[in-house]
Order: structure tokens, then C-alpha cells, then sequence
């Protein structure tokens, strides 16, 4: 972490931030078994599959919103 808190991360801290999450991420969905995939915990809720494949697309979405001046959500854009 920065050593004052009210400045920003630093790159370097927020890459290495980002490869720890990416690693349990990984580690998660790698736990995901197929055969359950269209598993929910209720009706109303999403599949297990659903959730898993929104899961592995958020960083899709993160790279998005760190390399674009903007982003309407409204617009229904590409990113999940």
C-alpha cells in the first residue's frame, strides 16, 4: 500500500494488486465443475455457468474502464 493514504496506488502496486486477484480468480473458476454448470441456488437466481462466464469477463470490463475516457453503460456497449 502507499505509505500516505490519501495519495493514489501507485501503478506497480495496483499491477501487483491486480495479478493477486487475477490468481484467485483463476483458482476459483478452475474449481467450477462442469457438470453443474446449470446449477442455481434459486429460481430466480443465475446459473452457476452464467455467474462463472460473468466472473472471468470482469476484467475484460476493467481494462475497459481503465483505458477509455469514457463509459456509458446506457448505450449497451460491448463490455460485459
Amino acid at each position: 500500500t502507499s505509505p500516505d493514504p490519501t495519495m493514489p496506488a501507485s501503478p506497480a502496486e495496483l499491477y501487483a494488486d491486480l495479478d493477486l486477484e487475477l490468481a484467485a480468480t483463476r483458482r476459483v473458476l478452475e474449481l467450477v465443475p462442469f457438470e453443474h454448470w446449470d446449477w442455481k441456488p434459486h429460481e430466480k437466481s443465475f446459473s452457476l455457468g452464467k455467474l462463472a462466464t460473468h466472473l472471468a469477463a470482469l476484467p475484460r470490463f476493467a481494462e475497459a474502464m481503465a483505458t477509455s475516457d469514457e463509459l456509458d453503460m446506457a448505450t449497451g456497449g460491448d463490455v460485459p
